[in-house]
């Protein structure tokens, strides 16, 4: 790129010139958020960028009016979330207007934090890193959470500049033990991405790839690919693991085994797999390692050591052998230390001996997260502050998330040390430091993030300045020698990176990546498997195995990530907070999850206060049966328990962090979220749960029904439609729904549109993205945890979780909102029919007729209508979230799904403003826009051609609770189960 191509593309920057590239408006992903001459008063603008809730890097739209941006929906153009987005990428914008937010530069002094300018805050970190870099080398230090290469490479460049070394890149969830895995089997630390898309059974070891591990959103996608119904087909998915996560509760089998001991299990298939007589074909030399690896664990063996029974061990192999492309994934989160070592080498070389190629695996696009360090190397470098004179902390909070923070703590404290957290909220680490300085987020920056080395997804300023905050890049490029920055500003440097390889550095280019949220390569051909040192493996695995304790009875300790709140950064998301964790249907709160054997051996019930004892502290939490965990087991999802980060987030719940081991293991350097607990007892108090759910059954009244993968379009047991529950018809909100010996109405009159949703069971994964969607679209009020104890919550939308009676650890998750009845029991009963059916089949609530009575939400079967008990209050700025087409409720009104009704109107309007009727996938609720898996498909009935008209033929259509013959809108899919 020349000097004059580079300074045309560096200058470029505001709307108008991007609107000047199309005459389409609505539909544009445009540059950068300015207030322009022709930006049109209500209608809204899209931007294209990156979310960084994660290390993931999914690309999103944001949506912007008049400079507020007030949604944010996954990009189809982004390779890793194809237009999905997960439920804490939807809550991202509550970082933004969060109003404990700071606002400026925070300076300590002895009377407390004192408030200054950010031109003085950067006046004095120069000055204490230029005293720091004269008097020596290593005298400034840093610790970044994980960033793109343009960021990374010019923090290096700065404490380069000031005789320091290069950052470290701190993530709670580093994967060292994967890492180390791939590092002794190939030679180097990496984290390939997988094609679960392209498997046709897959065996996980509690890899939560649903939640939180690697990358979530892309996973669902790629998982319901293989293992969503289609063509009569699914593919299988067996997890075994100490405990049932969201993951493993979607698996067609879960098998439990005792904490730690996975890699046993690994070793016990390939016994099987490798022994005399097994019809794999593996190689000699493959088989001969792996044969004397295993030999010391045949099925007897695996099951005194891990509980796993001879059966299972065998059904487990016989649908490995049976599968032709099977893929294993190791521990994920939940362990660590030499177990977790272990489990993972040994799940990659089962990986080698089913498929020696390893054709699932892809080398070219490896996680981004494989850049952090280790736990040792974060423990290391914070151990080495000694002659550190000057830290940076950039968006990092290792006093909360690392166990034992005592010495961190003690360390950052020192008064020689000055201490700078880049930090947009007063959180436990940020509350040590000597100055805090709030930058821009993810939303407000220019920035690039390499989601994968195939994938360079860009970031911009999507909405107008909400504070005069300065951007992190500008910040460390001010610190240089005006001579000696790369660049004028950061902008300009991740132009200059966006370009150097795109082989084409024009203004053009430049716009069109900026507009489709990145560069996106697809590589030529698939890559080359790097060679395995297969015995190098075989020995870390050998060697591992032998330092494992032998099996007790005494309870262990589990701490996993939360799919809601991550490692504890989304616990001041006040929609994170208030949607229930799926499992448990339990929001606000922390319980402790015990088998319900091990409730009623410490003569626990759900509420009780149980106190949880380790080597390293003690928490009290409020118990929690569940039939998910492996005897002995207790899990306490992680997150939550902070003791500073923002008025939701302050006090709520517990940190089991905080009791976890110190140490980490000799090898990887990883630590462990699995402990030995030297106390369970019974607390003294009783907490009331917070809890959104009924019954854990559905007590047989046809709500969440399954269908055998081989009785798929069979007729029901029922061998005539009748009129009882069990023998029911399928009734359409459409004339072909009504039958005189059903209804005394004749059907109702629709005008050229009947809406209605399809959801299929058996592609929902239960994990609450599409309840975030909508709390964000129509402003639904956030009521808090003693409201949710009363039985008031606002969520029009909610995941329900019913269990097998049979199997109470098999699950069903049930997607319920309004169902738009054709017969609306609400519609009857409204003394001033604020409850409407509209010409298109909605049924609407018209808010200035209620007044109140709740007579409709009496009489709704399903009970999704919510009542406004409040005026709502919210704290500026988190006003600006609102969204502007929908109405704000207040006290006294009724309120409930609409359809996204909004949406259905702007495209009414730019139908007829064409010509033309609105298309099929036209309108897209906010729900079905951010679902990873596809599980919902909204359109019009009297369109013979749309999706909903062909998938309510589908044998497994049925209607929640459909004999009593509402005629709802709602159509559900059975969830199809296979026996393993």
């Amino acid at each position: 790129m020349n000097r004059r191509t580079f300074l045309k593309v560096a200058s470029m920057g505001s709307v108008a010139f991007a609107a000047g590239c199309s005459a389409k408006t609505e539909d544009n992903l445009f540059t950068m958020v300015q207030a322009t001459d022709d930006m049109v008063t209500g209608r809204a603008n899209w931007y294209a960028s990156t979310c960084r809730e994660c290390p993931a890097g999914c690309g999103v739209l944001v949506k912007n009016r008049e400079g507020r941006a007030i949604k944010l929906e996954g990009n189809p153009y982004h390779p890793v979330n194809r237009g999905a987005l997960c439920i804490r990428g939807q809550a991202a914008l509550q970082g933004v207007y969060n109003p404990d937010r700071l606002t400026s530069p925070q300076m300590k002094t002895e009377d407390g934090w004192k408030a200054i300018a950010f031109y003085e805050a950067e006046a004095l970190i120069r000055e204490k890193a230029e005293a720091a870099g004269k008097n020596g080398r290593e005298r400034i230090a840093m610790v970044t959470e994980t960033v793109g290469q343009t960021q990374l490479d010019l923090f290096s460049t700065v404490l380069e500049h000031f005789g320091g070394g290069a950052p470290v890149i701190f993530e709670p969830y580093g994967h060292e033990a994967l890492k180390y895995a791939h590092a002794r089997l190939f030679g180097s630390p990496i984290l390939p991405s997988y094609r679960l898309d392209q498997a046709d059974m897959l065996v996980s070891f509690g890899a939560d790839f649903l939640e939180t591990w690697l990358s979530p959103v892309e996973y669902a996608r790629k998982f319901k690919a293989m293992h969503g119904f289609k063509d009569g087909r699914k593919g299988l998915f067996i997890q075994v693991s100490p405990f049932q996560s969201l993951t493993g509760a979607n698996a067609d089998r879960w098998i439990g085994c005792r904490p730690g001991t996975e890699a046993i299990v690994i070793l016990g298939l390939i016994h099987k797999l490798t022994g005399d007589g097994s019809p794999r074909q593996v190689s000699r030399k493959l088989r001969g390692v792996l044969t004397e690896l295993s030999k010391a664990y045949p099925p007897d063996a695996v099951a005194r050591l891990s509980g796993v029974s001879p059966k299972d061990l065998d059904a487990i192999a016989k649908q490995l052998l049976a599968a032709s492309r099977p893929l294993v994934l190791g521990t994920g989160s939940s362990t660590g230390g030499q177990s977790a070592i272990a489990a993972e080498t040994a799940a990659l070389l089962l990986n080698l001996a089913l498929d020696p190629d390893l054709t699932l695996f892809d080398f070219d696009r490896r996680h981004r997260v494989e850049i952090a360090a280790s736990r040792a190397q974060v423990l290391e470098a914070f151990a080495s502050l000694a002659d550190v004179e000057l830290v940076l902390l950039n968006n990092v909070n290792p006093v909360f998330s690392i166990p034992g923070s005592d010495a961190i703590t003690k360390v950052l404290s020192k008064k020689k040390r000055f201490v700078v957290a880049f930090s947009n909220f007063m959180d436990e680490t940020a509350a040590l430091a000597d100055l805090i300085v709030p930058v821009q987020m993810a939303l407000e920056t220019w920035d690039a993030f390499e989601s994968n080395p195939a994938c360079l997804s860009t970031l911009q300023p999507a909405m107008g300045r909400t504070h005069f905050i300065p951007a992190l890049g500008d910040m460390f490029l001010n610190l240089l020698p005006a001579d000696q920055r790369p660049a004028a500003d950061f902008k300009t440097l991740v132009t200059q990176a966006v370009l150097e390889g795109s082989g084409n550095a024009t203004a053009s280019q430049w716009l069109k990546t900026i507009q489709q949220g990145g560069r996106f390569a697809e590589p030529a051909s698939r890559g080359k498997t790097p060679k395995a040192d297969i015995k190098a493996a075989s020995a870390l695995v050998a060697a591992s195995v032998e330092t494992l304790p032998e099996p007790t009875d005494s309870p262990t300790l589990v701490v996993p990530p939360s799919i809601r709140f991550f490692d504890g950064r989304g616990a001041n998301r006040p929609w994170l907070i208030e949607t229930p964790d799926t499992i448990t249907q339990i929001p606000w709160q922390t319980p402790a999850l015990l088998n319900p054997e091990d409730m009623a051996a410490h003569d626990l019930a759900d509420g009780d206060q149980v106190r949880l004892t380790t080597s390293a502290g003690e928490i009290e939490a409020p118990a929690y049966a569940y039939a998910g965990l492996f005897p002995g087991t207790v899990v306490v999802f992680a997150g939550q328990g902070h003791t500073a980060f923002g008025r939701w987030a302050s006090d709520q719940g517990v940190n089991p962090l905080s009791i976890l081991d110190t140490a980490v293991d000799d090898d990887a350097g990883a630590p462990s979220f699995t402990i030995p607990l030297s106390g369970l007892k019974k607390g003294r108090r009783h907490e009331k749960l917070a809890i959104t759910s009924g019954h854990r059954t559905a007590l047989d009244r046809k709500i969440a029904p399954t269908v055998a993968l081989d009785r798929v379009g069979f007729r029901d047991e029922h061998a005539e439609h009748g009129l009882t529950m069990n023998s029911f018809p399928l009734t359409p909100p459409t004339p072909e729904g009504y039958a005189p010996e059903r209804d005394l109405y004749p059907p109702h009159d629709h005008a050229d549109y009947r809406w209605a949703m399809i959801v299929d069971m058996d592609r929902c994964i239960g994990c609450s993205a599409c309840v975030a969607a909508c709390y964000a679209e129509n402003n639904i009020g956030i009521v808090g945890e003693e409201r949710i104890i009363e039985g008031r919550e606002m969520a029009w939308l909610q995941i329900q979780r019913y269990h097998d009676p049979d199997d109470m650890a098999r699950m069903t998750f049930l997607p319920m909102m309004c169902q738009h009845c054709d017969n609306a029991p609400c519609e009857a009963v409204c003394p001033v029919y604020a409850p409407h059916h509209s010409k298109e089949g909605l049924n609407n609530q018209i808010y200035n007729r209620c007044i109140g009575t709740r007579f409709c939400a009496q009489n709704c079967p399903y009970k999704v209508r919510r009542f406004n008990w409040f005026d709502w209050k919210w704290p500026k700025p988190l006003d600006m979230q609102l969204n502007p087409w929908v109405t704000v409720r207040s006290k006294g009104v009724m309120e409930k799904c609409s359809f996204c009704i909004q949406r259905i109107k702007r495209a009414h309007n730019k139908a007829k403003n064409e010509g033309r009727a609105i298309r099929d996938g036209e309108v897209v609720p906010a729900c079905a826009q951010t679902c990873p898996t596809g599980a919902l498909t909204f359109g019009s009935l009297m369109d013979p051609d749309s999706r909903v008209s062909q998938l309510i033929k589908d044998p497994r259509a049925y209607q929640v609770m459909g004999y009593l013959n509402t005629k709802p809108a709602v159509i559900y899919l059975k969830k199809v189960v296979q026996a393993v």
